[in-house]
């Protein structure tokens, strides 16, 4: 939970723990696949719309912030009116939302979610074809500002609204260990928003960096960070 106090508490594991504890587990991971395939797999506006949950329903449980991230997506886009779902579940009536998809679109996203699920599709598709495709992965020009071995800070503030820069390591010194090409930039790409490929480093902090003396002694923590989140040490 990005190293917020509140959050901290015990992992529990199961033995033996089944893939869905329920029937309704796995109709949310259907659904919020057939979601993202209607937005082109923005996978960056459904984290966003996860972010704006009431704090209740955000910590209830995955499954049930997987399906309100769906619906906050669906009336953000315009499929869903802003009291449709709940006013179904009332039964009363309710404005419907003004968009709808056409029929052939909604039958071509559903065969191709099938086909995807079971794929057969030999392993560099999978590697580096689909992932330019359906996820952000995107070349670009630019060269790389930073080297693996240079030294760098997290810029000391984060962007308004959603963004991959973790609240822990905002401000903190870190080392770049790994460079990992360009994708694009989610701050902007959760709002549908023109987003230009940036580059995509892993850097390390010291335990000591981030918690001061009390980190446990020897730790290391690494994040992925994109290049307007950095600055030169």
């Amino acid at each position: 939970m990005g190293g917020q106090r509140e959050h901290f508490g015990p992992i529990v594991r199961e033995s033996e723990e089944p893939v869905f504890h329920s029937r309704p587990e796995g109709r949310v991971l259907g659904i919020s696949g057939f979601v993202l395939a209607l937005v082109g797999g923005n996978l960056d506006a459904f984290r966003f719309a996860t972010e704006r949950l009431p704090r209740e329903v955000y910590m209830s449980g995955y499954y049930r912030r997987m399906l309100g991230g769906c619906e906050n997506l669906l009336v953000r886009i315009g499929y869903l009116g802003p009291d449709e779902v709940e006013a179904r579940l009332e039964g009363r009536q309710a404005a419907p939302s003004q968009r709808r998809s056409s029929r052939w679109r909604l039958v071509a996203t559903t065969q191709a979610m099938r086909r995807l699920q079971r794929p057969t599709l030999p392993r560099w598709v999978c590697a580096h074809v689909l992932p330019r495709v359906f996820g952000s992965s995107r070349p670009t020009l630019r060269r790389p500002r930073f080297m693996v071995g240079d030294s760098i800070r997290v810029r000391a503030h984060q962007a308004v609204g959603h963004t991959r820069q973790p609240g822990y390591v905002t401000g903190k010194p870190g080392v770049v260990t790994a460079h990992l090409g360009a994708t694009l930039l989610p701050d902007a790409h959760a709002e549908f928003r023109r987003a230009r490929p940036e580059h995509l480093y892993t850097v390390a902090f010291d335990g000591r960096d981030l918690w001061g003396e009390a980190a446990e002694p020897a730790t290391e923590v690494r994040v992925d960070l994109y290049e307007p989140y950095l600055e030169p040490a």
